[in-house]
């Protein structure tokens, strides 16, 4: 085998690219007695993978698999009765009442007393601002 066509293939191995026939190639050259010295440092890797892959078990494992309590489904019961109970009420609501006038005169004086008592309410909440004008005068006194 050619020394550009093991280093190309070399490349190519630790880039990620190489296909099994090529990665045996790797490992049937690296496992010679003569390598050249500068690719001396790839044959311990290379003899590592091969006396690995010849590696067995001595043992069978046997995986646990996990057993299901015999009351699961009380669970599963419980949370479907749950869940339909949710529903159930959730459908069985009376309608909202909607405030709706069919009178026009009657919803515009309902409109003007609403009004009337939000503007109250905001004109309640400006009288506190008097106080702030008088802290932003001190302050200019000390503040200069």
């Amino acid at each position: 085998m050619e020394l550009s066509n093991i280093e190309k293939l070399l490349e190519k191995y630790f880039e990620g690219e190489t296909t099994i026939s090529e990665e045996k190639e790797l490992k049937v050259y690296f496992t010679r007695e003569t390598v050249p010295s500068h690719l001396e440092r790839y044959r311990d890797l290379f003899q590592y993978f091969s006396e690995e892959s010849t590696i067995t078990a001595t043992r069978d494992l046997k995986l646990k698999t996990r057993n299901r309590p015999k009351f699961a489904w009380v669970g599963m019961a419980a949370s479907i009765a749950l869940i339909t109970g949710l529903f159930l009420t959730r459908t069985n609501r009376p309608p909202e009442k909607v405030d709706t006038f069919e009178d026009p005169e009657i919803a515009l004086q309902e409109t003007k007393k609403i009004l009337s008592m939000v503007s109250q309410y905001m004109n309640e909440g400006k009288q506190g601002l008097v106080y702030l004008k008088e802290f932003e005068n001190t302050k200019s006194k000390f503040i200069k």
